[in-house]
């Protein structure tokens, strides 16, 4: 566990839990610690459900470094549930959105949607879906000029595996960035597919810029985006599931495709 002398600091409350940073008396590595904010029920079921999924997804993908290790897992003295897993030093991709369009990122941003998509098929071929993609939870550094991702936060993930038709799935999300379709239907990787369109577009148009309406309607009012990149997008966003690309395999390739259109040569496959 972690020692009294945490390096890190408590942030602040949310509404379903509190992190910790410190590191591991024993190995000296730096972890991240969960905790619900109080014992019950409602606080303690999404970050079980992380619990779970990461112990399936660490089974499943072992030497994957995309996603969460999972170190320890239980109950403090207080009832409340934590979870621990090993500290990623990326930061959050929306600290490196811009406020405002910058055209001449556009290639950066691509190769970081794709790299993404990458990650979101290794995840579905298990098959998990993480339901609340959005820049918070989306990690990012680059490293020799190449992007490096990461994906946090699974309190909403969905397992197939876990989640039959009779088991309780009402996950939280993200106004904007997670499927319209979530209130009334369980999620595949179009779900996934829906999340990383909108995740590009804000890359795109700049992070503080207002939502004037569902992200389709937003993208097709969109007059600055180049045409084939816009209808791609809205192949992504659509509020429709079937209207979607099928799989976050098919965005990526329609995407590497504009890419190396627009950028000839520049992308390594």
């Amino acid at each position: 566990m972690l020692g009294t002398n945490r390096s890190g600091r408590d942030s602040a409350a949310h509404a379903r839990h509190q992190l910790y940073v410190g590191r591991d008396r024993a190995t000296s590595a730096q972890m991240l610690v969960k905790v619900t904010t109080r014992p019950g029920v409602f606080y303690e079921r999404n970050l079980a459900n992380e619990a779970d999924v990461l112990a399936a997804i660490n089974r499943a993908l072992p030497a994957s470094r995309t996603f969460p290790v999972l170190v320890d897992r239980g109950r403090l003295k207080d009832g409340r549930l934590f979870l621990m897993t090993y500290l990623f030093e990326e930061f959050a991709l929306a600290m490196s959105i811009s406020a405002e369009r910058l055209p001449m990122r556009l290639y950066d941003n691509l190769r970081i949607g794709l790299a993404v998509a990458s990650s979101l098929t290794e995840l579905h071929s298990l098959p998990i879906y993480h339901v609340d993609l959005n820049p918070m939870n989306i990690l990012y550094r680059s490293e020799h000029g190449s992007p490096v991702i990461r994906m946090v936060d699974f309190e909403s993930a969905f397992d197939p595996a876990r989640h039959t038709p009779d088991a309780f799935y009402d996950p939280p999300t993200t106004a904007n960035y997670s499927a319209p379709e979530l209130a009334q239907h369980r999620p595949d990787a179009r779900a996934d597919v829906f999340s990383l369109g909108a995740v590009l577009y804000t890359m795109l148009a700049g992070f503080d810029w207002e939502w004037k309406g569902d992200a389709q309607t937003v993208v097709e009012a969109d007059t600055q985006l180049d045409p084939a990149l816009q209808e791609l997008l809205l192949l992504a966003v659509a509020r429709d599931p079937e209207h979607r690309f099928a799989s976050s395999t098919q965005f990526r390739n329609a995407l590497a495709t504009y890419v190396e259109q627009t950028f000839p040569g520049r992308l390594e496959r």
